[in-house]
């Protein structure tokens, strides 16, 4: 499996068409170095050709000249970002990279996502008001195939469980580099498995069972997991504390839901709805959703298809669904509904989900993680408090009327915060990618390694908009080579952009800029000016020809003479977005 982003460790010790052409054909290229300033690209009076000489212009010259006298002469009147933020007002962005309420018996790695502005110097765990460690560098967490701050959670440690309060409470706060202020995650449940009659409770189905005649055992199975949903709820009321329940599933197809009869009443243990040991998920299908919801708490799916079936829960507002290994198949991109409406649950986790021929991807979750999303008509992850490592390929709205978006912020005039998209990649997408809109305020938003790729040769006006007040916004290893980004909205502080590849970025409004110390603008690289550009000053910014690696072709490497190579200094992940290990200094954009 592909390792690709990177959030800490556990420390045991304490574009327009002429912007996509294959440069590979041309004869040399040729990079302007900016601060940043598109008033006048020329400010510094060089350009690095090919062979890194100084090329003079005396056009250039003397345009540059009458644009900075220009430039002192509204100098009053323009504001512009100089010397950057200090992030002492930027909370810690963080979120937990665990399933919450997951039984164990053996020991298990805990992890965390978190970036700050100034990087994080630690996050120090507690498990029942108990130090446990600290984490303050980036390994990776094989569990979760993810570089974070994490640490080993070994049930031993905390003597015997007890069966009717097997909790063990969890806790983490991260803390940032220098200037910032720390968050303190919200504290979540896990379970120890007792010994003897608190392990898990396996409850056989078959398609050639019978619900009248079988008992559940694998020898007389039940024909419909709803039948084997009410043995494991008098499982639970006989011994008064939960059953671990496991339904296992041979080939076959089956009916979604409880037909009307509740399932456990312990709502903080998952009962797991899973394939049968060695049967291939494939071969497990859920056809239809005739019995409704399943009328259980905590619902976890693992290892099946799911065909043409919506996700309603047990209780409005209160019943959490993990979806983990599992086929999720739509009526086809134009057509029916989305297959789960986010709002309608308590929370709502996938983890290694591939979803097709849906309307919707995975939207408004608490945890997308190793998500494909393959050939939709709207939004892929939008919502979403934590994406890691996940893919789209291919959004197409049709003559539908939707609007599509990769990845996209609504607040409906409420004040949202504390966002992480980190290890994305979008192919295919006629789609805007990154939109924030419609927020009172959108705080604390981390965007890194993120590769954002339209349909090669669209010309659909379609761009990645910031269109909301924010304080704390973090763009790195950033890649869009054939599609713009927006500024609409300059009430914005402690903002970061660093190491990204944009074929245009630039703002939309008129007469002034951003804030003096709104952003750090340093190690970008912009295709082009066309339109205008930032009106911020910052450092080893480019603008030019990237030199791909054939991008005419959708192969947005960097060539291994390009300008994007061995630039940004201090780079947020030490991967890339494919999972390659970044040097340092890195590569400019998602791709080592």
């Amino acid at each position: 499996p592909r390792s690709r982003s990177v959030a800490g460790s556990f420390n045991r010790a304490t574009s327009s068409a002429s912007s996509s052409t294959n440069p590979r054909k041309s004869p040399k290229h040729t990079i302007t170095k900016t601060g940043g300033n598109p008033v006048c690209t020329e400010a510094k009076l060089f350009r690095l050709s090919a062979n890194g000489k100084k090329a003079s212009d005396s056009v250039s010259h003397l345009l540059c000249g009458m644009m900075m006298v220009l430039l002192l002469c509204v100098q009053g009147q323009e504001s512009r970002a100089k010397a950057g933020p200090t992030g002492a007002d930027a909370k810690v962005i963080a979120h937990w990279n665990v399933v919450p309420y997951q039984a164990f018996s053996r020991p298990m790695t805990i992890g965390v996502v978190a970036f700050h502005i100034n990087g994080i110097d630690r996050v120090e765990f507690q498990v029942n008001g108990k130090p446990v460690g600290s984490a303050n560098e980036m390994t990776l967490n094989k569990r979760t195939n993810t570089n974070e701050y994490w640490f080993t959670l070994d049930p031993k440690n905390f003597g015997p469980a007890d069966p009717e309060n097997p909790h063990l409470e969890v806790e983490a706060t991260a803390y940032p580099k220098s200037a910032g202020v720390p968050r303190q995650l919200e504290t979540i449940l896990l379970k120890v498995k007792p010994e003897g009659e608190g392990q898990d409770t396996i409850v056989w189905v078959s398609a050639s069972g019978n619900d009248s005649t079988g008992d559940g055992t694998k020898s007389n199975p039940f024909r419909q997991p709803s039948r084997a949903l009410e043995l494991l709820r008098k499982t639970e009321d006989d011994r008064g504390h939960p059953a671990f329940g496991t339904i296992y599933l041979t080939k076959g197809e089956y009916s979604w839901g409880s037909f009307g009869k509740e399932a456990p009443v312990k709502h903080e243990s998952w009962i797991t709805v899973s394939a049968a040991p060695d049967v291939a998920r494939g071969d497990v299908i859920f056809s239809d959703d005739s019995g409704g919801p399943f009328i259980t708490g905590l619902l976890k799916v693992t290892g099946v298809t799911i065909r043409n079936v919506f996700f309603a829960p047990g209780y409005s507002k209160a019943s959490y669904l993990w979806l983990d290994n599992v086929d999720v198949i739509g009526p086809g991109r134009w057509s029916g509904e989305s297959f789960y409406h986010a709002s309608n649950w308590g929370k709502v986790f996938f983890t290694g989900v591939r979803i097709s021929d849906s309307p919707n991807g995975a939207t408004n979750l608490n945890i997308a993680r190793d998500v494909k999303i393959v050939d939709i008509g709207s939004d892929a992850f939008s919502g979403s408090r934590l994406v890691i490592n996940s893919e789209v390929n291919g959004i197409d709205r049709g003559q539908t009327e939707a609007h599509p978006d990769v990845y996209q912020i609504y607040c409906a005039r409420k004040s949202f915060e504390n966002y992480i998209v980190y290890g994305l990649i979008a192919q295919n997408a006629e789609a805007q990618g990154i939109f924030a809109a419609g927020c009172e305020s959108l705080d604390n938003v981390a965007m890194v390694n993120i590769l954002l790729v339209r349909p090669l040769g669209s010309e659909a006006p379609l761009f990645s908009q910031w269109h909301a007040p924010s304080n704390h916004l973090i763009f790195s290893g950033i890649s869009m080579p054939n599609s713009s980004f927006l500024w609409r909205n300059n009430e914005v502080r402690n903002v970061l952009i660093e190491g990204s590849l944009f074929e245009r970025m630039k703002t939309t409004f008129k007469g002034y800029g951003f804030a003096p110390d709104a952003i750090i603008y340093r190690d970008n690289h912009v295709m082009s000016l066309r339109g205008g550009g930032m009106p911020v000053d910052g450092s080893d910014n480019s603008e030019g020809n990237p030199d791909f690696a054939d991008g005419n072709k959708g192969d947005f490497r960097p060539a291994p003479d390009s300008p994007l190579r061995g630039r940004v200094k201090a780079p947020f992940s030490n991967v890339d977005v494919y999972g390659n290990p970044r040097k340092v200094p890195s590569t400019i954009g998602a791709i080592e």
